[in-house]
This record gives structure tokens, sequence and C-alpha cells, in this order.
């Protein structure tokens, strides 16, 4: 969007055809306008309660730069020059009506810093304020006195001049200023979440009330709201000046026709509650609109800072270990989540052996993310002195009390050691974690150690290392809970129904496990998953004909294991 800056720099760089197209389009305008305006002039011919031209003035110097002044002095000279009044009377008018376009944008700019897509509260208000309340009485003061001079009216009214001349000038800022300044900074309109059809069918119910509430002499001026309010709802900025502005042009010429809830007072009275109505209702919508708008943006920064955040606490890439096959599924819950909280990790040791950290952190934003960092930066480090997996997820338990209580997390922690080529040992500790699964080569599915207690809730918490092979063909696969909750509560995945899915994809490589098991498990008919996906995969690529491998054991147990087997 063109800031003020922006548009006035533009204009400085006009050709002299431009330059001069716009002076004409401008006074052009303002005559125009100022001829409307003066049709509905009651006690005094050249002070009216609707005056379009000021707001027509203040945009076009707001958008295009001073040096378009002479376009609202041509317009304000040649409007007030066939009026009844003396030309020193209109040669004060027009100083004032210039004068006060130019302090308008001039404490909108310097003041401000005013941007005119009405994108912000502080522009809505600055231009409410500063625009319509206070530049305002500029013209109204220069005008009344240059009326006065010219006797064209008496001390006596002096007062109530003043204040029609100032009203009426404030509801062109409030209702014609918008209108120009979102027309120029919101092309082309699609921002918005609303449609096309909705805008016809809100322009029609925006009419018909308007129409209803000014030729009813009972007092129902709420009826314009609702539909008014849903047009900021729906088109933000446009909807609201569009509806607004349809809102002006019924119910002003119906009640200089004396009809609507007005007709008791007189003309003048009547026409300045019509447009004090239509000003409140402009401002409101405006308000609302930016908002909305603020809010969106607010949104979008923080889906920003969120992806962000998020690339950087997952590996850039999928890690590469020799003699393995690793595929990794990770699916965020929605659009424009916030950070979610499952992570994974995988690195070379020291010693030649790989780390392999399947995690879920308590919660999404900010907070799940510094545990999340905490995590990974705890494992690494604890992981340089300690070997055994269950010590190391013991470590990252007493940092998570000591720096971020109240949170917690679940961690599937392994370690692999990669043997005679094609074999491969794994030391898993899982605290609080899924247990993974391990689909043989010849089809068996079994599981591997046992859950734990949840890391970050007790001071000391039980874990338990276990010990398995991989042999050729056989794979091992992380996951987090959001693979079996993806539907929940309506279906919970059973880790029997995970199992045999799991089976259906023996043979294949880890990317296909992982996509298979996706597909199996997460029903697309059913809906956006409710939680965070990850899956992590490992394969060892088959050099033989498949045979049974030893099941798994817990190392400090020597006996066959417990765990399950399908």
């Amino acid at each position: 969007m063109p800031s003020v800056a922006a548009a006035h720099g533009s204009g400085a760089g006009d050709s002299r055809p431009v330059y001069l197209l716009k002076i004409a389009a401008v006074a052009a305008a303002y005559y125009g306008a100022a001829q409307l305006g003066l049709d509905l002039a009651f006690t005094t011919e050249s002070v009216t309660a609707i005056w379009a031209p000021t707001g027509i003035a203040l945009a076009a110097v707001v958008l295009w730069g001073y040096r378009v002044l002479p376009g609202v002095v041509l317009g304000a000279f040649l409007a007030n020059l066939w009026t009844d009044v003396p030309l020193y009377t209109v040669f004060g008018i027009t100083v004032g009506n210039t004068l006060e376009a130019l302090v308008g944008a001039f404490l909108l700019q310097r003041v401000a810093a005013f941007r005119p897509s009405l994108e912000r509260v502080r522009d809505v208000v600055a231009l409410a304020v500063l625009g319509g309340v206070v530049s305002t009485t500029v013209s109204a003061t220069i005008g009344v006195a240059s009326l006065l001079a010219g006797d064209v009216i008496d001390s006596g009214d002096l007062a109530s001049v003043w204040r029609t001349w100032w009203l009426g000038d404030m509801g062109g800022d409030l209702v014609v200023a918008p209108a120009l300044l979102v027309a120029a900074t919101h092309w082309p309109y699609d921002r918005a979440p609303g449609r096309r059809v909705e805008a016809v069918g809100l322009g029609l119910l925006i009419g018909g009330a308007t129409a209803l509430v000014f030729t009813n002499e009972v007092s129902i001026t709420f009826l314009i709201f609702p539909p008014l309010i849903i047009a900021a709802l729906r088109f933000w900025q446009p909807g609201a000046v569009a509806g607004c502005l349809l809102v002006a042009c019924i119910a002003v010429p119906l009640t200089a026709n004396e009809q609507g809830p007005f007709i008791d007072n007189s003309p003048d009275e009547r026409l300045l509650l019509a447009q004090a109505l239509i000003g409140v209702a402009s401002l409101t919508m405006l308000v609302l609109a930016a908002v909305i708008t603020e809010r969106s943006r607010v949104e979008q920064t923080l889906a920003h800072i969120a992806n962000t955040l998020q690339e950087s606490l997952l590996p850039s890439r999928v890690p590469e270990i020799p003699g393995i096959e690793v595929a990794i599924d990770y699916r965020p819950a929605g659009e424009g989540q916030i950070v979610g909280g499952d992570f994974y990790d995988a690195y070379k040791a020291d010693d030649g052996t790989w780390t392999i950290v399947v995690g879920d952190v308590l919660g999404k934003g900010p907070t799940a993310a510094a545990t999340t960092a905490l995590a990974r930066y705890t494992l690494r480090a604890a992981a340089v002195h300690e070997r055994r997996p269950s010590r190391i997820l013991l470590e990252l338990n007493a940092a998570i009390q000591r720096q971020t209580p109240g949170q917690s997390c679940t961690v599937a922690y392994s370690r692999l050691e990669l043997r005679d080529g094609d074999r491969a040992k794994v030391v898993l500790a899982s605290g609080g974690h899924p247990p993974p699964l391990v689909l043989r080569a010849y089809g068996g599915v079994e599981l591997a150690g046992s859950p734990g207690m949840v890391i970050g809730v007790e001071p000391d918490p039980v874990l338990e290392d276990d010990t398995f092979d991989l042999a050729p063909g056989d794979a091992l696969v992380f996951y987090t809970d959001g693979l079996t909750d993806a539907h929940a509560p309506s279906h919970v995945v059973s880790l029997q129904e995970l199992a045999i899915a799991l089976r259906d994809c023996a043979g294949r490589d880890a990317s296909e496990i992982a996509r298979g098991l996706t597909r199996a498990v997460v029903d697309s008919d059913a809906g956006e998953p409710r939680d965070d996906i990850l899956l992590f995969v490992l394969r060892i690529p088959p050099t033989r004909e498949p045979r049974a491998t030893a099941p798994v054991r817990r190392e400090r147990d020597s006996s066959p294991a417990r765990n399950p087997v399908w």
C-alpha cells in the first residue's frame, strides 16, 4: 500500500500534462460536489449542512501532495463565484477552504504519521480528530468571518451558521474522504474474505434498510447498523466506506425532501442530524474494519514468526545415515498454526553411533518453542558425557524442572550402532512417549520398549533402556500421539490398528512406509487432524532373504521381552 510519503514523491515526479490533469480533476470534482451541496443550502446560500468537497480536497492532498492545492483553490473559487456574495467574500471562503485541506493534510502527515489505507485504528482516529474536528474549524471560522464582513449574515446568526458550516465540512471528512482514500489504496479489493455475490446481497440489504429508515417518521435508525457491520466484517475497509456511502446517497436526498425520522426539524437541522448519523456509522465501521485488519496483520506476522521458529527448531534436512534408509513425515495441524510441540533430531556422535530423538512438548506457541529448544540443547549436551539414553533423559527432566517449571514433554531417545555392515543395534529409552514399533522384514510388528514416565513432571521418573537388533529389511518407526489421536475423540487409533496398518507396509522402503502408515491411519474425509503428526522411519535395506530376528529385550532383564508381537 502506498504511504503518504510515497504518494507525495510520485506526485512530485509527474510530467506536466499529468500534473495539470490532476489539477483539473480536483477542481472539477470539487466544483461538482460543491454544486450538489449548495443545492441543499437553506438558511444561507453559501452555507450547507452537507459539504462533500471537504473530503475530496483532503483526500486529494493526502494522496497527491500539496502540489494539487491549486485544484482546490480553483474548484472552491468557481463554486462560490456564482453565489450572490461579494467578490472579496468569495476570496475569503476560497482561502478558508484551501487552508482547511492544507492544515488537515499537514496534521495527518506530520503529527499522526497517517496511512491513507486506514488499516490502523490510530489512522481512523487521526482522520476523525485532526481532519474531521480540527482542520474544519479553519474553513468554518474564515468562511463565516468572510460572510459577516460581506454583510451576508448578521452577527446574531454567527454561532448557528458557524456550527452548520463546521458540521457540514466534518461530514465530508468522515464519509467522503475515507471512501476516496480506501478506493485509492485497496485496489483491487480482493484481500478481504467476502465475495462478489455477498457484496451484491449486502448492497441490496443496506439500500433497503436505509430506504426503510428514511421513509419512516418513526425512529428506527438502528436498522442500518447490522448490515453495515456485516459489510465491515466481510469486506473490511472497502465494505465499510462503500456501505456508508450508499447510506448517504439514499438518506440525504430523502431527508432533503422532508422524509424520514428528522422531519420535525428545520431543513438545516434535519440534514445535520442525518449527516451526524452517517458520520457516526462511518467512524464506527472504519474502527471495526481497522481492528479486523490489525488482527489479521498480527496473525500473519505470528504465522511467519512461527514458521521461521519451527524451521529453526527442526533439522534443515533429512539426515543421511550410511546404510540406513531415513524418511520423515511432519504435518502441522491446520493452516497458519502457531509453533507446534512435535520435534525430532538426528546426529552422529563422536563414537560413531547415531542418536535419534523424537519428542512432543506440552502445548504450542512461544512456551512450547522455548521448551523444545531447551530439550534439543540439553539432550545434545548430555550425550557428550553420557551414553545411556535413560540417564540422558533424566538430565533433561532436571533441566525442565529447573528452567521451565510447569512444562513437560515426552521423548523417545535412541542410540543406533551399525554392525557388520547390514545390521544395527538400538538402545532406546522412552519418557512418556509412545514406544516405537519395529517392522520386521518378514512382516511381524513388535513394540520397542515401554512408555516410561513423562519428562518434567516428577523429580525422579522411572525410565528404562531397551536393547534390540535391526536386521536387513527391518524398519524402526517413531511417531507422536498426533498419529493415533488425529481424529480424537470421535476415533482414537489403537495400538493394534496401528500395528496392522504397519504390517501392510512390509517390504516397502522407508518413504513408502511413512506415507502408507499416514494414509492408513489419518482419514482425509474426517477433516483436518486435531494435532501435529510426526513420523520418523529408519529401515535397513534388505540384502538377503528375510528371516526372523530376535525380539526386543530389556537391558536390565536378559529374559525374552514381554512386549506384544503382531
